[in-house]
C-alpha cells in the first residue's frame, strides 16, 4: 500500500511541474514577448472582427448584453489561441 501512495504522489507531482517545461516566448524585433500576451491581443482583435460580423448579419440583439459576451469571447479566442500555439 506504501508503494502505491509514493507511486500516485510522484505521478501527481509530474503533473504538478509539467508547466514548467517549457517558456513560450517570442522574440519581435529584439524583445521577447509572453505567449499569453500576444494571444490576448490577437484574441481581442478576432472579438472585435466578431462584433462586426455579428453587426452585419443583425445578430446584436440575439447575441445577448455586451459586457458578458465580449469579455467571453476575449477570454474564449485567447486561451484557443494559447492552446494552439504554444501548449
Amino acid at each position: 500500500m506504501r508503494s502505491a501512495l509514493s507511486f500516485s504522489s510522484l505521478f501527481v507531482l509530474c503533473l504538478l511541474v509539467q508547466g514548467c517545461s517549457r517558456n513560450p516566448n517570442i522574440e519581435i524585433v529584439g524583445s521577447y514577448f509572453p505567449g499569453w500576451m500576444i494571444s490576448l491581443f490577437i484574441g481581442t482583435g478576432l472579438t472585435g472582427m466578431a462584433h462586426v460580423i455579428f453587426r452585419r448579419l443583425g445578430l446584436l440583439d440575439i447575441v445577448g448584453h455586451p459586457a458578458v459576451i465580449y469579455p467571453a469571447l476575449v477570454t474564449m479566442f485567447t486561451c484557443l489561441l494559447w492552446l494552439v500555439f504554444f501548449a
